[in-house]
């Protein structure tokens, strides 16, 4: 083990989740251009394959010896020739002492330390993953998860959604609950909706300034604040705002349940 396998797990799972979102796509859906300055679904294929040859062989001298591109362009033979290639990079990765990790590469016109630059390579696949996720709610395509739930899963956490992952290798599309309850962490006036945000608070009693979480709620009743003080003391304002110690923590608490998690999965992690 080293320092950095976690950079080759996290490829290891990203791979994945790039796959998830390409197998969401149908044929038709290759060639849809949603401005004419953006990239199509097919040409995005193209660029996440040859790019990351171009980095994985220029940067980190990691070559499968098969080429960049599959040799029919299709959607499915996308799929499975990234499949292909990325995994043997993880492996071929995933063998390297931790000291060339330290080492420096040449990244475009500078010289940078290889982790530094699997770090920009998982986040450069992330952000076109991202604008095809996009693309998928453009076309009225479900969205599964990616790193957490999503509004086709269930919504926010807060609402207890589920994380629901489309397995890339599978025709099977598992089951979609939609969304429930508030889908944004905006409040709204109809529901009880909050977020919980570390700040200082000067203490009113002796002038002093502590810290404390802060609960900010959005009821029927109107806008207000719970703060937990490090010290175990309640202060209510706004809508709460008089409300004695006992009734600020039964509220505090109903509405800081954590959410339900999903499964540990290791070969989703992100």
């Amino acid at each position: 083990m080293t320092d950095f396998d976690f950079l080759v797990d996290t490829y290891d799972t990203e791979r994945l989740k790039t796959l998830s979102v390409w197998s969401i796509l149908t044929d038709k859906d290759m060639e849809f251009r949603p401005a004419p300055r953006i990239r199509t679904p097919h040409e995005h294929m193209v660029h996440q394959c040859v790019s990351e040859d171009n980095w994985m062989k220029g940067m980190f001298g990691i070559d499968t010896g098969r080429p960049a591109l599959p040799a029919t362009e299709s959607r499915h033979e996308f799929i499975q020739h990234y499949a292909d290639l990325s995994k043997i990079r993880a492996g071929m990765l995933r063998e390297k002492p931790e000291e060339w990790w330290r080492e420096t590469a040449t990244f475009f016109d500078a010289a940078r330390a290889r982790s530094w630059i699997m770090l920009r390579r998982l986040t450069h696949s992330a952000h076109h993953r991202a604008q095809l996720v996009v693309y998928l709610r453009l076309l009225g395509r479900p969205v599964y998860s990616t790193y957490g739930p999503s509004a086709d899963t269930g919504g926010l956490p807060v609402n207890k959604a589920p994380t629901i992952y489309r397995p890339w290798d599978s025709d099977s599309e598992p089951d979609l609950p939609g969304p429930k309850g508030n889908p944004t962490e905006r409040p709204t006036a109809t529901n009880i909706n909050r977020s919980l945000q570390r700040v200082p608070i000067r203490s009113r009693e002796t002038g002093a300034t502590v810290s404390g979480w802060q609960m900010i709620i959005e009821s029927p009743n109107g806008p207000g604040t719970i703060t937990l003080l490090d010290s175990g003391f309640f202060r209510g304002d706004g809508a709460f705002l008089g409300w004695p110690q006992d009734k600020l923590a039964e509220m505090y608490k109903s509405l800081n349940t954590p959410p339900d998690e999903p499964a540990f999965e290791l070969m989703q992690l992100g």
